[in-house]
C-alpha cells in the first residue's frame, strides 16, 4: 500500500490490530487461562491506543492527510479507491475509543464471570469498528463499520446468557438497530443512484446544492438511522433496556462513545455531503435539529430522575446528554460543531466514571437498585473516595466547574447567540439539573445514608444479578483506577484548555465542505482558524452552577420528602415519572420500531416542508 499524504503509520493498522487480536483470543480461549486472556486483551488495546495516538499526533503537527488503500488515488474528480481521512477529530475519537476500551478491560480483569472468555474478543472487535468508523472517508464503509460495531454490541449486551433479561435487552437492541441499519443502507443506495459515488467528498461535489425530494429523503434515512444509534427521541427506547442488562465494561463503551459516534456520523455526513443541500434554509435546518434535541433532553431528563435502577438511570442520563450534544450541533456552524465535540469528550469521561462506580457497587454490595443500596455505600472499602468521585460525576453532568463539560456548554451558547437560536441555555440548565439531581440523590442515599430509604418508585426497583461470584467481593486497585482517571481527565481538560485551539480549528476544517474536498483530492491540509470562546466561561459557569443548585435542591426534596410540606416535594413528584412515558418504554420491539417510524416521519416531513 502507498501513502497518499504520508501519515506517520498506515491507519489500516488501527483496525487490523484489534481484529487480529480478537481472532487470536477467540482461537486460544480454550487453551489459555483467564489471566492470559485478560493480559493479552490489555496489551492489544494498549497497542491500538499507541497507534491511534501516533495518528493523532501526526495530524496535529502536520495537518490532515488521506490514506488510499491499495494506492487507488483519485483520478480527476473520481475517487476510485477507499480513503481513510486522518484529521484531529477522527483520530481523537479513535484515541478515545482505545483509551476507554483499555480502561474497561482493566476494570474487568478477572472480574466479569459471564461469557466464557467471549468478553475480551468482542470488546476488541467493537474497538476495531469504532476506530474504522472514526477514520473512514467512504460512506458505505461507515455503514460497514456501523454494522460491525452493532453486531459486537448485540453479543456484548446479551453476554449473560444464563439470565433472560440480557437476552431480551439484546433482542430489542438488535431489532431496533437493524432497522436503523437498513434505513442507512437504503439512504446510501439512493445517494449512489443519484451520484454514482460512495466517497463522501465525491458525493458532496456531485450533489452540490441539490435539495429535491429524493436527496432530502436520502438525508432523512441516513440521519435518522444514525440518530437511532445516538438515542435521540423517539429513537432512544432501546438504550435503557440494553444498558440495564449489559455488563458494566460494556455500558462504559455504549454510553462513553458508541452513542456519541452516532452524533459524530450525523455531523460529518451533513457537512461533507449535505451541507449545500441544507444551506438554502439554514435556520429551518437548525430548528429541526433543535426540536429533536429539546424533546430528547426533556424526556431523557424526566425519565432519568424517575429511575432507581442505577444503570437505567445513567442510561436515561445518556439520552438526555445526547440531546444536549445535538442541541450544540443545532446551534450551527463550526463553533456549534466544536462545542458538540468538546461536550462529547468530557461527557465520555464523566459517564464512564459513573458506570464504573455503579459496577463497583454491584460487585461489592450485590445490588444495583437504589432501595437496596441505601446507606450500604458507607460500609464499602474506599467509600469516601468512591462517594467523592460519584459527586464529581454529578457536578460534571450539571456542566459546572471544574469539569470540562462547562467548556462545551459555553461554546454551544456562543454559537446559539451567533445564529439567533433561542432556548439552548434553558435546555442545558434543565437537562443538567435533572441528571445531576438524580445522581446526587443516589449519592445521598447510598454513600451518606440520608433520608429514611422509603423510595416512591417501586415499579423501577428492578433487581440484577451480580457480575461476579459471591465469594469475590473485594475491591481492588484496578476497580478504582478507571473511574478516578476518568474524573481526573475531565478536570484536567478544563484546567488546561490549550487543546481547544486544535479542536476548534479541526472543527472549522470539518465544517467547511470546500476544505474537506481539497484535502481528499490533494492530500493537503487547509489551515482554518476559529476564534476562542473562553471569554464565555463566566456566564457558562453561572449557568452550570444554577443547574447544579437546582439539581441539589431536587435531590434534597426527594431525600427528605417526609420532612417537607407537600408543595416542596418536587423531587418526590418527579420520582414517580409520567405514566405515558413509562408505557412507551414497554420493552416490546414492535413498539420501539413503531416509534422509530414516527420519528422518521416527523424528521422527513419537516425536512420536506422546510428545506425544499
Amino acid at each position: 500500500m502507498k501513502s497518499f499524504a504520508n501519515p506517520p503509520i498506515s491507519p489500516a493498522l488501527v483496525v487490523a490490530v484489534p481484529l487480529l487480536g480478537a481472532a487470536l483470543l477467540a482461537a486460544a480461549r480454550k487453551i489459555l487461562n483467564r489471566v492470559a486472556i485478560d493480559a493479552l486483551a490489555l496489551l492489544i488495546s494498549l497497542a491500538t491506543l499507541c497507534l491511534c495516538s501516533t495518528l493523532l499526533a501526526g495530524s496535529i503537527h502536520h495537518g490532515a492527510s488521506v490514506y488510499w488503500l491499495g494506492g487507488w488515488w483519485p483520478r480527476g474528480s473520481m475517487a476510485l479507491g477507499i480513503g481513510m481521512v486522518i484529521e484531529p477529530i477522527g483520530a481523537g475519537l479513535a484515541v478515545l475509543a482505545s483509551l476507554l476500551t483499555f480502561l474497561a478491560l482493566l476494570f474487568s480483569w478477572r472480574f466479569i464471570d459471564d461469557g466464557s472468555k467471549h468478553l475480551q474478543p468482542l470488546m476488541l472487535i467493537f474497538l476495531a469498528a469504532m476506530c474504522g468508523f472514526s477514520l473512514t472517508g467512504d460512506l458505505f464503509n461507515i455503514f460497514v463499520f456501523f454494522e460491525l460495531m452493532s453486531i459486537a454490541a448485540f453479543a456484548l449486551c446479551g453476554l449473560k446468557t444464563t439470565e433472560p433479561a440480557p437476552l431480551q435487552g439484546s433482542f430489542n437492541f438488535a431489532i431496533t438497530n437493524s432497522v436503523a441499519g437498513f434505513m442507512i443502507l437504503t439512504g446510501i443506495a439512493l445517494v449512489y443512484a443519484v451520484t454514482g459515488a460512495l466517497n463522501m467528498a465525491q458525493i458532496g461535489l456531485s450533489l452540490g446544492s441539490r435539495h429535491d425530494p429524493l436527496v432530502l429523503f436520502a438525508w432523512t434515512l441516513i440521519a435518522c438511522g444514525f440518530m437511532t444509534k445516538a438515542a435521540i427521541v423517539p429513537f432512544h427506547l432501546w438504550l435503557p433496556d440494553a444498558h440495564a442488562v449489559a455488563p458494566t465494561p460494556v455500558c462504559v463503551l455504549f454510553s462513553g462513545l458508541m452513542v456519541e459516534l452516532g452524533l459524530y456520523a450525523v455531523a460529518r455526513i451533513h457537512y461533507a455531503i449535505f451541507d449545500q443541500t441544507t444551506a438554502a434554509h439554514p435556520t429551518a435546518f437548525h430548528n429541526i435539529l433543535f426540536a429533536f434535541a429539546a424533546a430528547t433532553v426533556l424526556i431523557g431528563g424526566v425519565m432519568c430522575y424517575a429511575e432507581h435502577h442505577l444503570k437505567r438511570m445513567l442510561a436515561f442520563s445518556t439520552v438526555c446528554h445526547s440531546g444536549l450534544m445535538l442541541a450544540a450541533l443545532a446551534s450551527g456552524g463550526p463553533l456549534g460543531l466544536a462545542a458538540m465535540l468538546t461536550y462529547l469528550l468530557a461527557h465520555a469521561f464523566v459517564k464512564s466514571a459513573l458506570f464504573f462506580i455503579s459496577g463497583v457497587l454491584l460487585h461489592n454490595r450485590r445490588s444495583i437498585t437504589e432501595r437496596e443500596l441505601f446507606a450500604s455505600g458507607r460500609q464499602m472499602p474506599h467509600a469516601k473516595l468512591l462517594g467523592s468521585l460519584w459527586i464529581f460525576g454529578a457536578v460534571g453532568l450539571a456542566a459546572a466547574p471544574p469539569l470540562a463539560l462547562l467548556l462545551g456548554e459555553a461554546g454551544a451558547e456562543k454559537a446559539a447567540d451567533l445564529h439567533n437560536l433561542h432556548g439552548v441555555a434553558f435546555v442545558f440548565i434543565f437537562g443538567g439539573a435533572l441528571t445531576a439531581g438524580a445522581v446526587l440523590r443516589v449519592g445521598m442515599h447510598t454513600f451518606f445514608g440520608w433520608g429514611d430509604g422509603t423510595l416512591s418508585d417501586r415499579a423501577a426497583d428492578i433487581g440484577e444479578l451480580p457480575e461476579t461470584k459471591p465469594e469475590n467481593r473485594r475491591i481492588r486497585a484496578y476497580h478504582i483506577i478507571p473511574p478516578a482517571l476518568c474524573i481526573l481527565l475531565a478536570i484536567a481538560l478544563f484546567a488546561v484548555p490549550g487543546w481547544l485551539h486544535t479542536l476548534r480549528n479541526a472543527a472549522a476544517a470539518m465544517a467547511n465542505q470546500p476544505a474537506y474536498l481539497h484535502t481528499t483530492y490533494t492530500g493537503q491540509n487547509v489551515p482554518l482558524t476559529q476564534p476562542s470562546w473562553l471569554h464565555e466561561l463566566p456566564g457558562a459557569a453561572v449557568r452550570g452552577g444554577a443547574a447544579l443548585l437546582l439539581g441539589l435542591l431536587l435531590a434534597l426534596s426527594s431525600v427528605f420528602r417526609n420532612r417537607l410540606p407537600r408543595p416542596l416535594r418536587t423531587g418526590a413528584f418527579l420520582e414517580h415519572g409520567f405514566r405515558p412515558l413509562r408505557i412507551i418504554q414497554s420493552g416490546h420491539p414492535g413498539d420501539y420500531v413503531f416509534w422509530l417510524v414516527v420519528g422518521v416521519s416527523l424528521f422527513g416531513g419537516a425536512s420536506m416542508i422546510f428545506l425544499r
